[in-house]
């Protein structure tokens, strides 16, 4: 690294041993925190390289107070552009594929840094794959071949197959609220974003037939799309559809009318009926009396009014706080006893 500057000396050994950690939480079998590791170091690593880029180029990269030149500081240190910050800076187009991309795994970052759901790996396979790819692309263009992260990373082994256990613990809560974010910011994104693999990188392996069985044929060869050779492109265009589930809006989605509540609170509490149901959001005062008297009181936490249905539904909070409060006969008792 002789030439370069001492500070962007030290963001580039940063951001070369904190990519390649993240490959490394990211490739080795027995990690179960894999995708969550890899996002939160690969967010380190861009912003080092950006960081990077910035002192080489003089660029001040750091937050100044609100209507002046004096800088933030925290702890005694200048408060530096966060990545987000970093890369509207770097690329100042709001499309890009590439920022687009990077900005996915910062909203996503912040989803899933407090979770644990090694189930999320299949599902953005494709965008961490671009993440890297395309860090490689800026290190290199920025700095040269001398930085590049090629000879240190080969290609892992995959199992393509996702279990019946996984897809059952995608179902569980913490999931769906991630996946849900997944799928509207996938279908927000513009068909031609969607389609750049600089967004989300996908890799299908087909069983490759050599020349001749004894020679050294090269047993992974990466295609690259070439608009020069529409042909050649259609082909493999017709051997894999790619197909993207746009996002709709559905309102009240993990909301649910009464009668479904007092069937999952039987699950638990068999003596649980509607008139109890009745009762219980009365006595917890969890919505208003009336369909639409003043709808605004519900608990929202349990409780919210569809108003082009002109009625309340309630959230799975609602069930586990039923399902929890009254499986203490006393506590079902006082409900019972209370006068609607």
């Amino acid at each position: 690294m002789r030439g370069l500057p001492l500070d962007v000396k030290i963001n580039l050994q940063k951001t070369r041993e904190s990519a390649l950690l993240a490959v490394d939480i990211y490739n080795k079998p027995a990690t179960s925190f894999r995708s969550c590791g890899y996002v939160v170091m690969m967010i380190i690593a861009w912003t080092s390289l950006l960081h990077a880029i910035f002192e080489r180029n003089k660029i001040s990269y750091y937050y100044r107070k609100k209507d002046s030149d004096r800088y933030e500081y925290v702890d005694g240190e200048k408060k530096a552009w966060n990545l987000e910050t970093s890369i509207g800076k770097y690329i100042e187009d709001g499309n890009d594929p590439v920022r687009k991309n990077i900005e996915f795994f910062i909203h996503l970052r912040n989803k899933i840094e407090h979770r644990f759901l090694p189930e999320l790996d299949f599902r953005i396979f494709g965008e961490c794959q671009a993440l890297l790819l395309n860090f490689e692309d800026i290190l290199y263009k920025e700095f040269g071949d001398k930085y590049a992260l090629r000879e240190s990373l080969p290609i892992s082994l995959q199992l393509s197959r996702e279990s019946h256990i996984t897809k059952e613990k995608a179902q569980k809560k913490g999931m769906l609220e991630v996946m849900k974010f997944i799928d509207k910011y996938r279908g927000e994104l513009k068909q031609e974003i969607w389609d750049n693999p600089k967004f989300s990188y996908r890799v299908f392996l087909f069983p490759k037939i050599v020349n001749n069985p004894k020679t050294a044929d090269v047993a992974i060869e990466f295609i690259n799309y070439d608009s020069t050779k529409p042909e050649e492109m259609e082909k493999y265009k017709r051997a894999v559809l790619f197909f993207k589930e746009k996002y709709i809006p559905v309102s009240n989605l993990d909301k649910y009318k009464p009668s479904v509540i007092v069937e999952e609170v039987k699950k638990k509490i068999p003596n649980f009926t509607m008139g109890t149901h009745t009762k219980a959001w009365k006595y917890y005062k969890v919505r208003p009396n009336g369909k639409s008297s003043q709808p605004e009181k519900c608990k929202s936490e349990y409780c919210c009014y569809d108003k082009p249905h002109n009625d309340y539904v309630y959230s799975n909070a609602w069930i586990d706080f039923l399902a929890k409060k009254l499986s203490d006969k006393k506590e079902m008792k006082k409900v019972k006893k209370f006068s609607i």
